[in-house]
C-alpha cells in the first residue's frame, strides 16, 4: 500500500478507528496516537514494513487507554486473560491486552503482526518482529514527547532499529528503577536480547 499519510487517514477503516478514539480518548491522548501513527508509518517505509499494518497497529495501540483501572481488570476477567505477577500488580500494563481484544472484536483486525505489535508496545518483547519494534520505538519517540530521550530514540530509529529498541528498553528500565517499581520481564529480556552479540556492547 503505497499511499500518503493523508490517504491512509482517509481510508474508511482508519476513519472508523479514528472516530472511536476521538470519542473515547482525551484530546492529549488522541493527539499522541496520531503522532505515533505518523512516525510508525514513516518508519515502516524506512524498514520495509507493511504500511497499512503499521497504520492499524499505531491507531489501535492505545484504544483501551480510556478505561478505568476497574474497567480494565473487569475486561481481563471477562476475556479470561491470564496475567503474570507484574501485570496483576500494574494496571498500566493491561491496556495492550484489552487493545488486542478490541482490535479483533470491534474492528475485525486479525493480522498477527498487528496484534503482536499492539500487545508488545508497552513492555517490549525479545521476540518482537519488525512491526512490533517500530511501534515500540514510535510510542516512546513520537514528536509530542518532549523529553530529550525521545529525540535520541527517534534519530536512532531511522539509522538502526535494533539500536533504537535497545535504547528505549534501557531508558525505560532506568526510569522504572528510579521510580522503584516492578519491571516487566519482557522489558529486561528486550534489553538483554538487543545487547547480546551486537555492536552496542563493544
Amino acid at each position: 500500500m503505497d499511499c500518503t499519510l493523508a490517504e491512509i487517514r482517509a481510508h474508511p477503516k482508519s476513519i472508523e478507528i479514528q472516530q472511536y478514539l476521538s470519542d473515547k480518548l482525551s484530546e492529549k491522548r488522541f493527539q499522541h496516537v496520531l503522532s505515533v501513527q505518523e512516525l510508525t508509518v514513516d518508519l515502516a517505509r524506512v524498514h520495509g514494513v507493511n504500511v497499512w499494518q503499521a497504520n492499524l497497529a499505531a491507531l489501535l495501540h492505545d484504544s483501551a487507554k480510556w478505561m478505568s483501572t476497574k474497567e480494565l481488570y473487569s475486561e481481563v476477567e471477562r476475556y479470561g486473560i491470564r496475567l503474570d505477577p507484574v501485570e496483576k500488580a500494574n494496571p498500566s500494563l493491561l491496556h495492550p491486552l484489552i487493545g488486542v481484544k478490541l482490535a479483533i472484536e470491534k474492528f475485525t483486525v486479525t493480522e498477527l503482526e498487528v496484534l503482536e505489535a499492539i500487545r508488545n508496545h508497552t513492555t517490549g518483547s525479545p521476540s518482537m518482529g519488525v512491526l512490533s519494534q517500530v511501534l515500540y520505538v514510535a510510542d516512546f519517540a513520537e514528536p509530542t514527547r518532549t523529553h530529550k530521550e525521545a529525540a535520541v530514540a527517534r534519530k536512532l530509529a531511522y539509522a538502526s532499529l535494533h539500536r533504537a529498541v535497545h535504547y528505549v528498553a534501557r531508558t525505560e528500565i532506568a526510569y522504572l528503577l528510579e521510580k522503584g517499581v516492578l519491571i516487566h520481564p519482557n522489558t529486561l529480556h528486550t534489553y538483554n536480547r538487543t545487547l547480546e552479540g551486537s555492536e552496542i556492547q563493544k
